[in-house]
């Protein structure tokens, strides 16, 4: 069975190989890699042609687009019966994939999902860690349970093509398109399953999007409008919505109050109406620090 892997690649000249070796040297060998090139600008397409693999294809797209473009321009290149994603700084787990489609037809899932190694700087010091996230495997109502919280990372993901045939990445989001593409898959009536084990090596760089407020502000705007009918059903899942705005917009420098009160209006909790209190005094994102810095002392 063949699987088709899309990688978007944009100036990715020093890390591009790494990512597409760790394709190359799958304990499962039937694969195609669609790597698309998003206009880079430095050497990124030549390293890739460098490789001499007749396993490995680029496609250059016409403009600039983004990385979900460049997805959604690999899939409908896809020739597999499977479709797995790649990010273009990442390592997959030389067992990844077989794991995956073990999963994928033991289970009967339509795609699978797994935890990630996740490494790199963020803003308290150095990050080594396992990224676990929801076991969605025994939750009853797994559409409200991925309302709550992205779940889903994209160099995770294995899916069947009929899934890929329904479902696109959607290409106004600048982040969490892969939390906006378990709840398409979802919304369609797709399984999902969880693999409870990281199968990637993540690496957060310092031009990485998970580090860009201003997106992620931008991205949950969207999606504020686009399952405006989920939340409004899912009360809990609102709740958290409106806090992790809150949080993204007194991390950008602007005021989150707006949103603690909205959190507060759905879920009346006094933790929540003091924060909101702090955000309208300009203290919420200094209170925050301390606290973290509180709570990580051993």
């Amino acid at each position: 069975m063949l699987v088709s892997i899309v990688i978007p690649m944009y100036n990715r000249e020093k890390t591009i190989q790494m990512a597409v070796e760790s394709i190359l040297k799958q304990t499962y060998q039937d694969i195609e890699v669609i790597v698309v090139d998003d206009c880079s600008t430095d050497g990124s397409v030549e390293v890739v042609k460098n490789m001499h693999d007749e396993r490995i294809r680029v496609i250059t797209c016409e403009k600039n687009g983004g990385a979900c473009v460049a997805r959604n321009i690999g899939i409908e290149n896809a020739n597999g019966q499977v479709v797995a994603f790649q990010d273009s700084d990442d390592f997959w787990h030389e067992d990844k994939l077989e794991k995956s489609l073990y999963y994928l037809n033991k289970e009967n899932a339509d795609m699978v999902f797994s935890a990630v190694f996740r490494k790199g700087e963020n803003q308290y010091g150095d990050e080594r860690r396992v990224v676990p996230t929801y076991n969605l495997n025994y939750e009853k109502n797994k559409l409200a349970r991925v309302l709550m919280m992205n779940c889903v990372s994209t160099q995770t993901i294995v899916a069947k093509k009929n899934v890929l045939e329904k479902v696109r990445f959607d290409e106004r989001l600048p982040r969490f398109q892969d939390w906006d593409f378990a709840l398409q898959v979802l919304k369609c009536g797709f399984d999902v399953y969880y693999i409870d084990e990281p199968l990637v090596d993540c690496w957060v760089q310092e031009d990485s999007i998970t580090k860009d407020y201003t997106k992620a502000i931008k991205a949950l705007e969207i999606f504020e409008k686009k399952y405006e009918a989920e939340y409004r059903q899912n009360k809990q899942a609102a709740y958290e919505f409106f806090w992790r705005m809150a949080y993204f917009l007194e991390e950008s420098g602007n005021s989150g109050a707006a949103y603690f009160k909205k959190a507060y209006m759905v879920r009346k909790e006094k933790g929540m109406l003091f924060r909101y209190y702090l955000a309208r005094l300009n203290l919420y994102k200094l209170f925050n620090r301390f606290y973290v810095k509180l709570t990580c002392i051993k």
